[in-house]
């Protein structure tokens, strides 16, 4: 009985061998050109491949698009779908015609042949003729038929280096290959029978034809009416070859490299990243104009943090200029770009709200003295004006309030990634532009902003989701900052932008770097943020880069490209949310002699603000031309009044300013008690600080400025320095001394005993 089958055994057992020993060799086929896809799977971006071709690889809901598998079938193979990998009668037609001819006319091949010999590279030799009938037939068992016509469309040669239909479609025709036309589809199916000879642009007359030719056997067919043929025929064959998409190149780069992927796609949106870089090309013109070279932008979904443009440079192309160097992660002087940041942290603190009044006078933090860009001083500003204004004085009073290191780990927390250095090493500069930063990381600090407070890094993976995002301010915070950042001047005629109908608020900020090298812009809405850079890569600085002039008109064209839902034309305000009673005068906490009261909203978890440090209640006599106290008590008539007391040097800049400022009742010139409110201060130098006296073009030494301020503007100030008197003044609050070398102490007293002193030291070469 064994021995009955035996031969049917070994031929089994053989066939079974010889399936299993054959090589396919398809690892050929993964050879595929880098592909970057936007979220919607359109092409941002395509590198070659290994052996320098354009072959783009098939996404997983890929169709053969019918024109073009009824045009290859009718050209190559119409029997495809009924043989079993070999066509003996093609074989057979093949060996009559070739001999009858005296030349090869026709090779007898199927499309599953051809695979084979795409994926192999055999020679063409007998033996491997016969090993490709084998691997043909084990092809057509491990793979369905639409399988192998994919994989045939997706290798096939169309001349030069370009392989795949889809390649084929979009470098020779502009346009995906289910666009394609009858006569496209034709001219792409006889390509491949001879890619080298009858590419286009070469020989158009043989590709004519060989079109012409399949259409008619279309026709003949049935398969395209005498109108649809007629009508192809007249179309003309490509001359031309279309550049692939090359869009977000600094993006695509960075992501063919991180990604170990042929189809690498991304939360980009090709229209925005084309309306982006078509902006910045057009700004870049003048820009140029005036010595300014390059530009970057970025923008994301607020909600989400996904990366929809991502604008490296101006230009990828203009090597001139760098385009090259991807600015989005080039470190720079963030300038005043982080003060959003440190106002909102503030508010959580019980530092001030937005109605709050912050001291705007000369600082003095050792040798560093801030200055506004004005160098000016107002005395006392809101905190609203404060940012809205970028004032360097008080964003820098704040950040020593509420802590260098504090704040300099909150930075790192919320994604700036490039503070290497110690926070003592940056020192309160930080706040004005002290360390460096990137158009990536900025971008997200303030897209944190405008999540309610949650920050985490930006991404453009769309195989990522957005995690381990951190609580860093309160929602309530961040919503009160970003209503301040609407309130920031716009740029050209955007100033007017309340005055017309259907225009969309945005918070946003901008920042210039010391030496005029970095201009800024950074803005959010409920769906957007938007990050803007402007300078120059080399790092040169220019008078006219600034954040307002040159980053500003970038950052609102951008804007007003953008898609907006007006469902979410502004932020909703937060839950956590309170109102609280605030003194109109100081917008710190009301008291009892606060006369004037409003109420403003809070975070509701903020620590408590102060209390109104300005209005003081105090005992007067009738005349009201002295307070008294307990030791100073006689009998008499006097009476209790709420009075509004500023700091000497607070009131000194408001009188400055023009601002009516309350009269100094002074205090019983009769009472012997040391009183505890300064009236006159001395504002430099601070106390124990050390001054490095310059010389000048002469070398002669200059003299040191010493600045007071005195509340009583109508008493006499009588100055000393080392004990040794030098002199009175009575409207003057500077005196200008040549001071040597050495500890010094500097004491000024007024006529009604009120005094101050400071020790300092002087150094000088």
């Amino acid at each position: 009985m064994l021995k009955k089958y035996r031969p049917a055994v070994i031929v089994l057992l053989s066939l079974l061998l010889l399936y299993f020993t054959i090589p396919l060799n398809l690892d050929r086929f993964r050879d595929y050109s880098t592909m970057v896809l936007d979220n919607d799977d359109r092409i941002l971006r395509v590198f070659l491949n290994d052996q320098e071709q354009w072959c783009l690889p098939p996404l997983q809901d890929d169709e053969i698009p019918s024109k073009l598998e009824t045009a290859v079938l009718s050209y190559e193979d119409r029997s495809f779908f009924y043989h079993p990998g070999i066509n003996p009668w093609a074989i057979l037609r093949a060996f009559y015609l070739n001999v009858k001819f005296g030349k090869v006319v026709s090779g007898g091949s199927t499309i599953t042949m051809q695979v084979v010999r795409l994926a192999s590279q055999n020679s063409r030799t007998i033996p491997y003729k016969l090993l490709e009938v084998f691997q043909a037939l084990k092809l057509e068992i491990k793979f369905s038929k639409k399988q192998i016509l994919k994989m045939y469309l997706d290798h096939a040669p169309y001349g030069r280096n370009i392989v795949g239909i889809r390649t084929a479609a979009l470098k020779y025709f502009g346009r995906e290959s289910e666009n394609l036309t009858w006569s496209e589809a034709a001219t792409l199916a006889v390509l491949p029978n001879a890619p080298g000879l009858i590419s286009p642009g070469r020989q158009q007359q043989q590709l004519i034809s060989k079109r012409n030719r399949l259409l008619e056997i279309l026709f003949q067919r049935n398969i395209i009416d005498e109108a649809t043929c007629n009508l192809s025929k007249m179309e003309p064959v490509p001359d031309v070859i279309y550049p692939l998409p090359m869009l977000a190149p600094h993006l695509s780069r960075q992501a063919a490299k991180e990604e170990n992927s042929s189809i690498i796609r991304t939360t980009l949106n090709k229209h925005i990243q084309r309306d982006a870089e078509i902006i910045l090309a057009q700004q870049a013109e003048y820009l140029q104009s005036l010595g300014i070279n390059n530009i970057c932008a970025l923008i994301c979904k607020t909600e989400t943090g996904e990366i929809v443009a991502y604008c490296g440079s101006q230009d990828f192309r203009d090597s001139e200029r760098n385009g090259q160097v991807d600015g989005v992660q080039a470190a720079r002087s963030p300038g005043s770009t982080l003060k959003p940041f440190l106002y909102a942290l503030c508010m959580d603190d019980g530092i001030l709200l937005p109605e709050t009044r912050l001291n705007d006078v000369p600082t003095f933090f050792g040798a560093f003295s801030p200055e506004n860009t004005g160098k000016n001083y107002d005395g006392l500003v809101t905190a609203h004006e404060a940012l809205v204004r970028s004032l360097n004085v008080p964003a820098v009073r704040l950040l020593y309030t509420y802590g260098l290191v504090e704040f300099y780990e909150s930075l790192k927390t919320a994604g700036i990634s490039t503070l290497f250095r110690r926070s003592d090493d940056y020192g309160l500069t930080l706040i004005i532009g002290g360390a460096e930063a990137t158009l990536f990381d900025l971008t997200g600090l303030y897209r944190g902003l405008g999540n309610g407070g949650l920050f985490g890094k930006l991404h453009w993976n769309k195989s990522e989701k957005f995690k381990n995002e951190t609580q860093i301010i309160s929602s309530g915070a961040c919503y009160l900052t970003l209503d301040i950042m609407q309130d920031v001047s716009r740029p050209g005629a955007e100033y007017y932008w309340h005055q017309y109908e259907n225009q969309w608020p945005l918070a946003w900020k901008t920042g210039t770097s010391f030496g005029n090298r970095d201009a800024w812009a950074i803005g959010i809405s409920p769906e957007w943020t938007i990050g803007v850079w402007v300078g120059n890569f080399t790092g040169e600085g220019n008078p006219a880069l600034s954040g307002v002039a040159t980053a500003g008109p970038i950052l609102f064209n951008i804007f007003h490209s953008l898609p907006k839902d007006t469902a979410k034309n502004w932020f909703a305000a937060p839950l956590e949310l309170t109102i609280v009673s605030i003194c109109k005068d100081s917008g710190f906490l009301a008291t009892e002699n606060c006369p004037d009261k409003t109420e403003t909203w809070a975070p509701e978890n903020m620590k408590p603000l102060k209390f109104c440090p300005y209005h003081k209640k105090r005992f007067l006599n009738d005349a009201e031309t002295f307070t008294v106290c307990s030791h100073c008590w006689e009998e008499g008539n006097y009476h209790e009044k709420s009075v509004l007391e500023y700091p000497p040097v607070v009131a000194k800049y408001l009188r400055k300013r023009g601002q009516i400022v309350p009269r100094l009742i002074q205090h019983n010139p009769q009472c012997d008690r040391i009183q505890q409110d300064k009236t006159i201060e001395i504002i430099y130098p601070t106390r124990e600080s050390v001054i490095y006296i310059p010389k000048d073009m002469g070398g002669i030494k200059q003299k040191v400025t010493i600045k007071i301020a005195n509340r009583n503007r109508r008493s006499r100030i009588f100055w000393y320095l080392d004990s040794v008197y030098l002199g009175t003044t009575e409207d003057e609050e500077e005196m200008s001394l040549n001071i040597v070398k050495g500890r010094h102490k500097l004491y000024i007293t007024d006529e009604l005993g009120n005094d101050a002193e400071v020790s300092f030291k002087v150094i000088s070469k």
